[in-house]
């Protein structure tokens, strides 16, 4: 399993290659639907809500609580995904938020005591279970879908 850098370092590129790809696009673009009922500013808000919730995950861990707030359940992520992608932002407005919240997670990433990254008897500890369900899996889950609908605006 990944050590702090390691981890920190895959979300980071995962980051700039998904950026890249989006970088570039005209303000309407993020208006044009592509993930099922989704555009590409509720793609980024359900991405950036993530976020949000896994940087207080981070702090959390920090200060020697559990990950999760008491009462508060993560299981059912569709409530979760509907909330922040109901937040967008307008236009390359959502990348401004996006970049931001991607900003203070990793930050809260990079705080967190390395001890906290690794693994443990063969599971990965908090750090990188914190870094790979928000960040480096969930650009895996959405790049292809992203390429896929890039390419079929070229054509």
């Amino acid at each position: 399993m990944a050590t702090r850098r390691e981890a920190i370092d895959e979300l980071e590129a995962a980051y700039q290659r998904f950026r890249a790809k989006i970088a570039d696009l005209p303000d309407d673009a993020y208006a044009e639907t592509w993930l099922g009922s989704w555009n590409l500013s509720q793609v980024l808000a359900h991405m950036a809500g993530w976020f949000h919730e896994m940087t207080g995950a981070f702090e959390r861990v920090a200060r020697g609580e559990r990950p999760t707030p008491e009462g508060v359940d993560y299981s059912n992520a569709d409530p979760w995904n509907a909330k922040f992608a109901a937040t967008a932002s307008p236009g390359r407005a959502a990348l401004d938020v996006w970049d931001l919240r991607y900003k203070k997670y990793r930050e809260a990433a990079e705080a967190l005591d390395e001890s906290f990254y690794g693994e443990n008897e063969g599971r990965p500890k908090i750090g990188n279970r914190l870094l790979t369900g928000a960040g480096i899996h969930h650009f895996a889950e959405h790049e292809p879908q992203l390429d896929a609908w890039l390419a079929s605006r070229r054509s």
